[in-house]
């Protein structure tokens, strides 16, 4: 009862966000030291291709970390130079047992300072729900001066008409030194639009595979 209790109001929440951001929109809000960054897609995709895609999320994420950035994470300036803040990806390993991946970056804060090695473990999952909802989330569960916390949750929501809507969630409270960095402004320019970036990556991926099938 309390499992079935508790998918309801999961289910309510996501009907309730999606009615009050208007489709094709990203905002971000800051409370207490923590930045909480939506953005909203829709799509016309089968549930398949949406299953298929957020399974290749998680493996590559798991396994083959180095593939996100040729297409999830593609073109969102991780490692380019002109960024306000570059994060370097050096290495990636996975504990079958614990779930966790453990990732090592460099962090270069341009004209400023280059932290090196810094750890993040991570663990990813999907779930899917019997009403149709899928989701992905991604939660920090430690890191070295980068992060204080960090969760997301990727949602793809089923519509009647055939239409999928996708949802990105992500709150993150930074560790002291970059709390000190990140500024409003430099949180959009570092932030905000990688995860409007990341949410246009998995459409297209989406529509990439609707393509491939006509």
């Amino acid at each position: 009862m309390k499992k079935r209790f508790i998918l309801i109001i999961f289910s309510l929440s996501l009907v309730f966000s999606s009615i009050a951001a208007p489709v094709d929109s990203t905002w971000t809000v800051y409370k207490n030291g923590e930045f909480t960054t939506q953005c909203q897609l829709k799509i016309k995709t089968s549930d398949r291709i949406v299953s298929d895609v957020s399974d290749h999320l998680v493996n590559d994420f798991h396994n083959t970390p180095g593939n996100l950035f040729n297409w999830a994470l593609k073109n969102l300036g991780l490692q380019d130079k002109n960024n306000d803040l570059i994060i370097v990806f050096k290495s990636s390993t996975n504990d079958t047992k614990t779930k966790v991946t453990h990732g090592v970056f460099d962090v270069v804060v341009p004209d400023i300072k280059t932290f090196h090695d810094i750890q993040v473990d991570a663990i990813v999952a999907k779930t899917k729900y019997n009403n149709g909802v899928t989701k992905v989330t991604a939660n920090i569960a430690y890191s070295t001066l980068l992060l204080d916390k960090a969760y997301g949750i990727f949602t793809i929501i089923p519509q009647r008409n055939g239409d999928q809507i996708f949802v990105s969630n992500v709150k993150i409270k930074f560790g002291w030194f970059f709390n000190l960095f990140i500024t409003n402004k430099r949180y959009k320019s570092i932030v905000e639009w990688r995860v409007k970036k990341f949410t246009e990556n998995i459409k297209a991926e989406c529509e990439l595979r609707n393509k491939a099938e006509k």
